[in-house]
């Protein structure tokens, strides 16, 4: 902003008015815009996992370079839950995989209606996985019948995904125990043997698996991509994680689903133009927050029409500045 050299502290009040509007004009369309939002608060989800890290580093990087707005990062459910509060006006950014906004957008369970959103990026590429202890000598999802087995925190999207790789595989809501743990809280009930499975989704490493490793040997279960696709309506995908991340003995299996940041659709331009510019200049401190944080990156319009995905125009305005839009 314009600063008024000391000479002028007595100037006539008609040129204190007109310094005090050309000081106005001169500032940043940014600072501008953020005195409309001068509070956002960023739906993450349990500590335990990639979300909540991300998007503390993410409310630390705005509150450093965006003036006019105090950003803060608030503990949720994840993802189901970050899709309510952004339909109720409780956040203005949200985290959630895409199968997940993907139902919410189309108004499919477990969300009975059409909730209006608009895309941001994409946060990291997360995997979907059964961890169970080593010593319990369960292999694949099938073995889960007559199980307890954590599906994640209510509202989270480990809630959804776990339920349809459990029913992909033939097991129905009576064929084992839910229970609906935070990431942390499963890791704990796996160890106390109050559970025999959790399902975890998020970037990996998962810090609450990781936590897990340090006192108990552990093993991911395997999943059936034909069985999984053939089930769901959307088309996901299964990968692996590598033995070596949390000492496996051989290659785990994971469900493969990207975890995007959505906004509320009159968050305005400007500000928003400025919040995902900062995002890809300051890539190093999301990957000093979790692992998977150097994995941020901008979707195409082709892979935003994949999923039914209206992105919002201060995201594509950095997108075509940078060339992918």
């Amino acid at each position: 902003m314009t600063r008024v050299h000391p000479k002028s502290t007595h100037a006539r009040p008609g040129l204190a008015m007109l310094a005090a509007i050309l000081a106005f004009a001169a500032a940043t369309p940014q600072a501008l815009a953020a005195s409309e939002y001068p509070f956002v608060t960023i739906g993450t989800a349990s500590p335990a996992g990639a979300y909540y890290p991300i998007g503390v580093a993410m409310a630390d990087i705005w509150n450093r370079s965006i003036p006019g707005t105090r950003f803060s990062a608030r503990e949720t459910g994840g993802g189901v839950a970050n899709m309510n509060l952004l339909a109720s006006g409780q956040i203005e950014v949200g985290i959630a995989n895409e199968n997940i906004a993907y139902d919410a957008i189309m108004g499919n369970d477990p969300f009975g209606r059409k909730i209006n959103v608009t895309g941001g990026w994409v946060m990291n590429q997360s995997m979907g996985v059964f961890v169970a202890l080593r010593n319990r000598g369960l292999k694949s999802v099938e073995d889960l019948r007559g199980k307890r087995v954590s599906l994640g925190s209510p509202g989270s999207s480990a809630n959804v995904i776990g339920e349809l790789v459990l029913r992909a595989h033939g097991l129905e809501g009576g064929d084992y125990s839910p229970a609906y743990l935070g990431w942390q809280e499963s890791a704990d009930a796996l160890s106390d043997g109050l559970i025999d499975a959790a399902f975890m989704v998020g970037g990996q490493p998962f810090p609450a698996i990781e936590s897990l490793t340090v006192r108990e040997d552990v093993t991911l279960l395997s999943i059936d991509g034909a069985k999984l696709r053939a089930a769901a309506s959307y088309p996901y995908a299964t990968g692996k994680i590598p033995a070596d991340m949390y000492d496996l003995e051989e290659d785990g299996d994971g469900v493969l689903v990207r975890s995007i940041i959505y906004l509320q659709p009159d968050l305005p331009e400007d500000l928003v133009y400025e919040m995902v510019k900062q995002v890809f200049a300051n890539v190093p401190a999301l990957k000093a927050a979790h692992p998977s944080g150097d994995q941020a990156a901008l979707l195409s319009p082709e892979a935003a029409e994949e999923i039914s995905l209206l992105i919002h125009p201060g995201v594509i305005r950095y997108a075509s500045e940078v060339g992918v839009w």
